[in-house]
């Protein structure tokens, strides 16, 4: 950068600094600005990340700037953003600013792509974390730790592959902690124990900071949560959270494994390798029916469609774990088939196929338990094993002891409630005198408190009512058009209010869908005199495809470059509004009409957009 005059520290749109010219400032986090930038000599785009002036200010920060910068730009992978050129100390000097430029990623971050749609399968953030942790894996092979893992600094291509990003620059921060406000710098919610106490950090902080992320996208929230910063600090201190596999059942024990050795509080519980967590997830995912080497491809696809994949993904889960619980079964491994067996059942409770097995294993079981006068013993295991489609994970899960055998079976609760939609059913009372056929029966329809309309609300109270059951009420947004259904009984129409009440004397399945078209149906199971709160449908993504005669035109939608002819999805997820504007601009040509388009899109829609010629 020789011959640069004294950099005006008041960036502009269109300004250049050395060859790169700032053509759009797209982002700002606690560390930098970034811009999108052209490469002036290259021709190419690219990301000008310039740091805030707070950070840049001090030698002792630029130089170690400009030593990670440089260790940094050696790393070659396919899941880290590359660095393309830096400033040196002098150059920052003379400009009072300090800038990194790396390669620009057309995409969001993890962060905003989750804020937009939570993941409902814990395979998919599984997938997204095998590709930063392999990302990580050949940092540290050379010798560098990232030390601020977090969705912020995850990106998201438009294609669905993971990049991550801004290696050592917290190092640099780390040397000022504290803002001029003296605010904390960084996320705290992401910090591992021994960086929150001021002891010695590896890669096995690292590691860390890799099961947070993982147990967010898993479970839903992150693990350790407070009013304020000091509050989270502190419970990162103590390294106290709930077992994901409580959180949301359909972790399993093989993720929820994961997640917690990743989490241990002492480093020494953790991998001692970032490499050896990355074979964990590609066990677990190869178990799940998804090659480790097939994971960006079908990040590609549920990225591109997150519906449509959704869909598809639940009816291959089953089935190949339903085949999978029966491989084990045959090869006398009762354990890991009951595991594999529950995991089904908590994505499909009903699941015919499953529930037939089980109960025959009840029966083996039972038959076992009383030629060894353990009468008692073997129908624990028929009571555990019959209700994991009506119940929901207890504080323990339950352990049944059959010889020198220890099977550990969770129970599941609805596959939505992960996502805070719906509140979970206080645990049913079950009589162990019950016999395997009562607890893998029918569930027992419930009826409307009142009787008039089908689907008129109830008495809201809890007391058992004339009929023997007790109340139970929940509240169905959107209302209008949505039905529900009890078992296998028939639809009821949700009353406008969205107010549902019902008699209930058994854990009763009820399913909830909405005749418009708009949303994704819940299944939810219920136990008598439960207080459910609200179920919640998510309403399904609309979608803008553009179009365009002219074969040199581009596209950019909401401010992302797309290509024309792809579906650009438009989510809503929980959102209440019904429909979303969509901006699309199209140029390239002379020939077309650069003013940009606004698009309504509603749920479940798709609507092709075609240039404007002049």
């Amino acid at each position: 950068m020789s011959g640069t005059a004294k950099w005006n520290p008041v960036l502009q749109v269109g300004q250049v600094l050395d060859k790169y010219e700032l053509l759009e400032r797209v982002g700002q986090g606690g560390m930098a600005v970034v811009y999108r930038g052209l490469d002036r000599d290259l021709k190419r785009v690219v990301a000008v990340k310039i740091l805030h002036k707070h950070l840049a200010d001090y030698q002792e920060a630029r130089d170690r700037f400009e030593r990670e910068a440089q260790a940094v730009a050696k790393l070659r992978h396919e899941n880290i953003v590359e660095i393309f050129d830096y400033s040196g100390a002098e150059e920052a000097e003379a400009l009072g600013l300090s800038y990194i430029v790396t390669e620009f990623i057309e995409g969001g971050t993890l962060r905003q792509v989750v804020l937009d749609r939570p993941i409902l399968f814990p395979e998919l953030g599984a997938m997204i974390m095998i590709q930063v942790c392999r990302a990580l894996a050949h940092a540290h092979g050379a010798k560098i730790m990232h030390r601020d893992v977090k969705p912020e600094n995850i990106m998201i291509r438009s294609d669905g592959h993971v990049k991550l990003m801004d290696f050592g620059i917290s190092h640099m921060v780390d040397l000022e902690r504290l803002t001029v406000t003296g605010q904390l710098l960084g996320s705290p919610a992401y910090m591992a124990p021994e960086h929150v106490e001021g002891r010695p950090l590896d890669f096995r902080t690292d590691v860390f900071a890799a099961g947070i992320v993982l147990y967010q996208l898993t479970v839903g929230k992150l693990p350790f949560e407070g009013k304020n910063p000091h509050e989270v600090l502190k419970r990162i201190a103590e390294c106290k959270f709930i077992d994901p596999r409580q959180a949301n059942p359909r972790i399993g024990n093989r993720l929820g494994r994961i997640i917690l050795r990743a989490m241990a509080a002492n480093p020494d519980d953790r991998y001692p390798a970032i490499s050896e967590m990355v074979s964990a997830l590609e066990a677990y995912l190869e178990e799940s029916g998804v090659a480790a080497d097939k994971v960006a491809a079908e990040l590609g696809r549920y990225f591109s469609s997150p519906a449509a994949y959704e869909l598809a993904l639940e009816g291959r889960l089953v089935e190949h774990l339903t085949r999978r619980g029966q491989e084990l079964l045959a090869t006398e491994q009762r354990a890991a088939a009951l595991d594999t067996f529950d995991r089904v059942l908590v994505i499909d409770p009903d699941n015919s196929k499953v529930l037939a097995i089980l109960d025959g294993i009840n029966r083996r079981v039972r038959r076992k338990a009383v030629a060894a006068g353990v009468l008692l013993a073997g129908m624990l295991v028929a009571g555990v094993i019959g209700i994991q489609r009506r119940m929901r994970v207890t504080d323990r899960p339950p352990v049944a002891m059959l010889g020198d055998e220890s099977i550990s079976v969770r129970l599941p609760r609805s596959r939505f409630a992960a996502r805070d939609q719906v509140a979970l059913a206080p645990d049913a009372a079950i009589d162990p005198a019950l016999d395997a056929t009562s607890l893998l029966g029918p569930a027992t329809p419930g009826r409307p408190t009142t009787g008039g309309d089908a689907g008129s609300p109830g008495t809201t109270g809890g007391g058992p009512l004339s009929g023997g059951g007790t109340i139970t009420s929940f509240r169905v947004s959107p209302a209008s058009g949505s039905e529900y259904q009890l078992g296998t009984g028939e639809w009821q129409r949700v009353p406008g209010d969205g107010l549902v009440s019902l008699e209930l004397a058994a854990p009763t399945k009820v399913t909830v869908r909405n005749q418009s078209g708009c949303c994704q149906a819940v299944t939810q199971a219920l136990a008598p005199g439960a207080e459910i709160g609200v179920v919640t449908l998510a309403f399904l993504p609309g979608a803008v495809v553009p179009k365009c005669s002219e074969a040199s035109a581009r596209v950019e939608i909401n401010g992302r470059s797309w290509e024309l002819g792809q579906r650009f999805d438009v989510v809503f997820g929980n959102s209440l509004d019904s429909t979303r504007s969509v901006k699309i601009m199209f140029s390239g040509s002379d020939k077309i009409d650069p003013q940009a388009l606004t698009v309504s899109v509603g749920p479940g829609s798709t609507k092709d957009v075609p240039c404007v010629l002049r």
